[in-house]
């Protein structure tokens, strides 16, 4: 099924593809509670100081998962619409197999119905997380997601910055700001360390020294 053209504005967005009316993460808490796999809340909500009290608005969310636990993942959304998104979006019909390749997954609840959530397959090597652009990036999955003060899991703020460092849009060097504050040491370093492997000259890079908040955008530490 062919996708839509790449370029779309938010109205021809919602033409194609349908609203989105995100879960709040403590719903996905009560829509996950058994299951028989991992998952954490990753994105932008991974990055908020306390979720209970967000500090701007989530147009999305996004839930990952481990890749090797994705059957399990499918069994317990049966009652659910998932759809691949690459290339195009295009719905995984109950039964057929999965798509070679299938790193990502919208769900809604019908085709009358917003998208609730983003479901990513997460590479995960026995008890190590996987940096899915750059396999050489590996954290202990025990560092990675931890409980946040409304009980659900969560992505560690310094994996989050890692991903959003791809683009550094507004929303994403406010992030950095608030976050940075609030790494420990080790976290510290290892974000350093990690964008200096992955994206070598990247600007957050020079700025990500000082253990109070990071440098603004254009303006040196010197």
């Amino acid at each position: 099924m062919p996708g839509p053209p790449p370029e779309l504005t938010e109205p021809e967005f919602v033409r194609y593809y349908g609203p989105w009316s995100p879960l709040h993460p403590t719903a996905l808490l009560r829509l996950f509670d058994g299951a028989p796999f991992t998952w954490w809340v990753v994105g932008g909500w991974s990055l908020e100081t306390d979720p209970r009290q967000p500090r701007r608005r989530h147009e999305d969310i996004d839930v990952a998962v481990r890749a090797d636990q994705v059957h399990d993942v499918r069994g317990w959304l049966r009652d659910f619409h998932l759809w691949q998104t690459y290339p195009g979006l295009r719905p995984v019909f109950p039964g057929e197999p999965l798509p070679a390749g299938l790193e990502q997954m919208w769900v809604r609840r019908d085709a009358w119905s917003p998208w609730l959530m983003d479901v990513l397959l997460t590479p995960v090597d026995g008890h190590e997380w996987v940096y899915k652009r750059d396999h050489r990036v590996r954290l202990p999955l025990a560092d990675v997601v931890h409980r946040g003060p409304d009980g659900v899991p969560y992505q560690a703020p310094q994996v989050g910055l890692l991903f959003k460092a791809k683009q550094t849009r507004d929303k994403d060097e406010g992030d950095l700001a608030d976050c940075w504050p609030r790494l420990g040491d080790e976290a510290r370093r290892w974000l350093r360390e990690s964008l200096d492997l992955t994206q070598p000259g990247h600007p957050w890079s020079a700025r990500l020294t000082d253990p109070g908040e990071p440098e603004p955008p254009g303006e040196s530490l010197t």
